[in-house]
């Protein structure tokens, strides 16, 4: 049976390690959508500590909208302030230059849904990390309690995931299970090399 994975902004490493891990994996919005989680935020590290970037969303359901129904709101430019931070997080990253221009092109468009722009983040993870999964769209409903700790930021997924250097680490220590953002500005092409190699508990 394949996994059953929510739509994620820029979903982080143990997001991505289901991804690196399996040959199809299915991705669903059927579900009442649950703030403060990792479906409409994903987390880096800058020069202040870790940072959330958070899209903020309509629910015009109120709180019995599911995923697949969220609208995103502009009526601020969240889009380039997600930018900008990500600029003054990574841009002494070795890989910054690699992918920053095509994360700019994606958060200057503006979604109808946020699951379009969710799908749009994680492709764009798939193809940089170099992954060959087959992502299938659906409209199973999500449950279970691993599904639940993985989207969750105060239950934190238990994950072994190999050290890496990052930017601030002298700062800051090193900081585990970031968005896979901090991963590719900082290992690029060995990106694929960290997700294989980590290990759930």
């Amino acid at each position: 049976m394949n996994p059953l994975l929510p739509y994620s902004y820029f979903g982080n490493i143990a997001y991505f390690e289901v991804l690196a891990k399996n040959k199809t994996v299915e991705i669903s919005g059927n579900e009442r959508y649950q703030k403060q989680t990792y479906r409409t935020r994903t987390k880096v590290i800058g020069a202040n500590g870790i940072q959330a970037l958070t899209v903020p969303v309509e629910r015009p359901n109120g709180k019995e909208t599911k995923s697949s129904d969220l609208q995103i709101s502009y009526t601020e430019n969240w889009g380039k302030e997600h930018l900008k931070t990500i600029e003054s997080a990574y841009r002494n990253a070795p890989y910054f230059i690699y992918y920053f221009d095509s994360i700019e092109t994606l958060l200057n468009q503006e979604y109808r849904s946020y699951t379009e722009l969710a799908m749009q983040s994680i492709e764009f993870g798939i193809e940089k990390v170099g992954l060959e999964v087959n992502l299938e769209e659906s409209e199973k409903p999500i449950n279970g309690i691993e599904i639940a700790s993985l989207m969750n930021p105060k239950s934190p997924f238990n994950i072994d995931i190999p050290r890496y250097i990052q930017v601030f680490e002298e700062r800051h220590g090193f900081q585990t299970n970031l968005s896979i953002l901090d991963l590719l500005f900082n290992e690029g092409p060995n990106s694929i090399t960290i997700l294989l190699e980590s290990k759930r508990g």
